[in-house]
């Protein structure tokens, strides 16, 4: 049974240079609430009481569903959901619930977390189990709070060197998880997919029976290239729509139309869809926002598939 899909603000990176900024990321959501096209946010964790409470009533009051995803916070203390520490692990999964409570108070949907890095071939079954357990613990968490939880496949071999990446073990190892926690879902990122090699379109098709969301993220795949990698570069612009990546509208489109068709994941409100692009200190960040909907709307045109709303 196709599914309707919605389109989302990923916050989080494009105003990246507020991740510490609670109040102004406040000011940036209103703004983006006025643009009328979004329909889910990607926002950061906030530290502070009086804030998550005004975060929720703007949710709330506009009918947005939101995600986090606390990658950002993770890299700043050096942790990981596979450490192999024990002690170490530990922290990590109370720094996980502490932000997970910040998540439910303020409202989120759902809470997303990002692979550990790959310790190499000889500790890759050790960390997996450590993962995975990290990961039922946190999805369990979630859930007591009523919040969907999400992981990120990202790339092991060309760039970001992650536990979790080639997609054809990532759902050999995922699907028993889900099973176990059917509030636990596969977050799929074009960029990510189009590095590890296997064809976007065949792990878009292998990761769907436990996918909830996904990124549009450009990339440059030739390690010959000064700009090799997961940079969350720019979209293409009108009125050539091209880049030195790999992501067109016309790929975008495709990508669209195919996770319309999937089914519905149980238990997920809303199946979204963003632009991930990168905002840095001296960016014009509110530029990057408006050539992000701008691909994106591209995107929906060229797919001939329903704009949730």
């Amino acid at each position: 049974m196709p599914q309707k899909i919605y389109p989302s603000a990923h916050i989080l990176e494009m105003f990246m240079p507020y991740l510490h900024d609670e109040k102004r990321l406040l000011q940036v959501l209103e703004s983006v609430i006025k643009k009328d096209f979004y329909r889910n946010v990607e926002i950061p964790t906030f530290p502070t009481r009086e804030h998550r409470a005004t975060l929720r009533k703007i949710l709330e009051d506009n009918g947005l569903t939101a995600i986090t995803f606390v990658a950002p916070f993770l890299n700043e203390r050096h942790m990981s959901l596979c450490d192999l520490d024990d002690r170490r692990r530990s922290e990590v999964v109370d720094f996980l619930k502490m932000h997970a409570d910040y998540a439910a108070e303020s409202g989120y949907m759902t809470f997303g977390v990002p692979s550990g890095p790959y310790p190499g071939d000889a500790l890759h079954d050790e960390a997996m189990a450590a993962q995975a357990d990290t990961l039922e613990q946190i999805a369990d968490y979630a859930a007591s709070l009523g919040m969907l939880c999400s992981i990120e496949p990202l790339d092991r071999y060309a760039h970001k060197k992650a536990l979790i990446g080639p997609m054809d073990e990532v759902v050999e190892w995922f699907a028993p998880l889900h099973a176990k926690h059917p509030n636990l879902f596969l977050h799929w990122d074009s960029a990510h997919e189009q590095l590890g090699g296997l064809g976007i379109f065949n792990t878009l098709e292998m990761a769907a029976p436990w996918l909830s969301q996904i990124h549009l993220c450009d990339c440059i795949s030739d390690p010959g290239h000064p700009c090799f990698g997961d940079l969350h570069m720019d979209p293409a612009e009108a009125p050539d729509w091209k880049t030195e990546g790999f992501l067109t509208p016309e790929i975008g489109a495709e990508i669209i139309r195919r996770a319309a068709a999937f089914d519905p994941p149980q238990g997920v409100r809303r199946f979204w869809i963003s632009i991930e692009v990168l905002g840095h200190r001296g960016d014009n960040l509110w530029h990057k926002e408006k050539i992000a909907r701008e691909f994106l709307t591209r995107c929906w045109e060229l797919s001939g598939a329903e704009v949730g709303r």
